[in-house]
């Protein structure tokens, strides 16, 4: 083999090795970072919670008042539609919370209520790279999902607030 070949060979060998490297260092990254993506997904779960609470209130004291609801049939298909969403991707990201965490398949089992922080084994933060992007695609589902019940909490608001003018 002459000098510019073995050269090559070397040039194309420390490639390979940098974007093992960079491969390794990012999946220890997601290892170490996995309970706190995981408190960012339960985050976003609590703040898409808060908001169908906040909107079933709402419809529940609009349609309250008889003839006079400020909510339409569309409006309600619509909010029935996205928390339904909502709903699935709550029970998708749970059977992957299931599937990764020991603490929560056992307390399934048991029906116990878990108190405090879930602590993830070394295994379990192992497997959340290989969920990530699964986890990942449901906050985007969820979001926006959670986006159009917003809008929907604000023309409601708006709505009542003009009648209450009135």
């Amino acid at each position: 083999m002459d000098g510019v070949s073995i050269a090559a060979s070397l040039v194309g060998l420390g490639t390979a090795g940098c974007q093992i490297a960079i491969k390794l260092y990012t999946l220890a990254s997601q290892i170490s970072t996995a309970s706190q993506r995981i408190t960012a997904v339960s985050n976003d779960i609590s703040m898409t919670s808060g908001v169908l609470k906040e909107l079933g209130e709402f419809i529940a004291k609009d349609t309250g008042h008889e003839g006079t609801a400020i909510f339409s049939q569309s409006g309600l298909e619509t909010t029935k539609n996205s928390a339904a969403v909502c709903e699935n991707i709550f029970n998708e990201i749970e059977g992957a919370a299931k599937e990764a965490s020991e603490q929560l398949r056992t307390r399934e089992k048991t029906r116990d209520r878990i108190v405090g922080k879930i602590k993830l084994s070394k295994s379990e933060k192992i497997k959340w790279p290989f969920l990530q992007p699964s986890i990942e695609s449901l906050r985007i589902d969820l979001r926006e999902a959670k986006g159009t019940l917003i809008l929907m909490l604000q023309v409601l608001n708006l709505a009542w607030s003009q009648k209450m003018a009135v």
